[in-house]
């Protein structure tokens, strides 16, 4: 794997994490295959309409603040066109300015795709809470 595949990847893991804190559902969702899967919070989203849906109904409250922040990516396997990783994301998140803010710390795993231009693609994410807690 080239620098800029790993250049790529990474890019891949914070332009999801800034989509996510901005409610860019159709935007989070071109970062995968056409027939991607999202895991998280137990529930399984498979293809860009169901992501971008998922990302744009977390975003209906109208005082939802998020930051997403991850660190540690472990890029261990590679066979040609795909990949896979592992990563640490920490999710922060208010439901408004008076209210405590939650905290939670996920292991991501991931495995990624090129595409027919040769892009990288996430095909399958899979965000697993480990730890959750309250700051005030």
């Amino acid at each position: 794997m080239s620098d800029s595949d790993v250049a790529a990847i990474e890019r891949l893991l914070s332009d999801f994490a800034w989509h996510a804190d901005r409610g860019e559902g159709t935007s989070l969702s071109q970062l995968f295959v056409p027939n991607g899967l999202l895991r998280v919070s137990g529930i399984e989203l498979k293809g860009r309409l169901e992501i971008a849906d998922d990302c744009h109904r977390r975003f209906e409250k109208p005082n939802r603040k998020t930051r997403h922040l991850w660190s540690n990516l472990r890029i261990d396997r590679i066979d040609g066109d795909a990949a896979a990783s592992f990563a640490i994301q920490i999710t922060l998140e208010q439901s408004g300015p008076e209210e405590p803010t939650q905290v939670r710390v996920n292991d991501l795993v991931d495995e990624f795709q090129k595409d027919a231009d040769g892009n990288w693609k996430i095909s399958k994410r899979i965000i697993d809470r480990k730890m959750a807690f309250s700051i005030a």
